[in-house]
């Protein structure tokens, strides 16, 4: 009979999980606008960085970053450069920022279609990457489609997206010459579920500075 309350506290526990709301928090010079509905944290350092979160789910998130050369040499940049931290009960934990290897290879690991085609990926080559703008219109556009099925998680949603973009958006090594930019999305991992409380801190270094993009996580409103 024990067992059974303690398997029932369980099951009652883990379903009552919620999504927590992720709220933006300026520091120093940044600015917020809006794209089709997502806000988007805006910096004026060496980068300009541009940063969305897309989607997220309890324990992962996939995001938007864009980033403008302003100086006069050309950068070397990756998903290398950006690091996540989650910051929970004062302690800082290592979030996990997925490479387009690892995920091409869970892509054809679980059958998707676009693992046939990890190979050519043309992600940022030249002046025909997409912008930003067109990103979120091209990601936001599928999450509206994908966001009507009610059955579907939010690990779900964020797979679809993930493997969709793969091959044409999701972020990878580019050399960013002066006056040029690069976007690409990125997908994220947290070893715990994020909670009322926590901040989540993404941290982008290139040019010797480094820029902090910091959401607070509150506690979701009802719908």
């Amino acid at each position: 009979m024990k067992l059974f309350f303690i398997l029932t506290a369980i099951l009652i526990t883990g379903c009552s999980a919620t999504r927590v709301q992720l709220q933006p928090r300026l520091i120093n010079d940044q600015t917020i606008t809006y794209v089709r509905g997502n806000s988007k944290l805006n910096s004026q350092s060496v980068l300009k960085p541009e940063l969305t979160i897309i989607e997220y789910s309890l324990d992962e998130m996939l995001i938007s970053l864009t980033v403008t050369n302003t100086t006069s040499e050309p950068i070397l940049f990756s998903e290398s450069n950006l690091t996540v931290e989650l910051l929970a009960s004062g302690e800082l934990q290592a979030g996990t920022v997925y490479t387009f290897e690892q995920l091409a290879k869970e892509a054809a690991d679980r059958g998707y279609d676009t693992a046939a085609q990890a190979g050519n990926t043309a992600a940022g080559v030249g002046v025909g990457f997409i912008p930003f703008g067109g990103i979120i219109y091209s990601v936001g556009r599928l999450f509206y489609s994908v966001g009507s099925q009610s059955s579907e998680s939010y690990e779900e949603r964020i797979d679809k997206l993930t493997f969709t973009q793969l091959n044409q958006n999701y972020l990878r090594q580019q050399t960013i010459e002066p006056g040029e930019l690069y976007s690409g999305v990125l997908k994220i991992g947290f070893e715990n579920d994020l909670e009322v409380g926590n901040t989540v801190i993404f941290s982008l270094s290139a040019g010797g500075e480094v820029e902090k993009f910091t959401f607070i996580c509150e506690q979701a409103e009802e719908k």
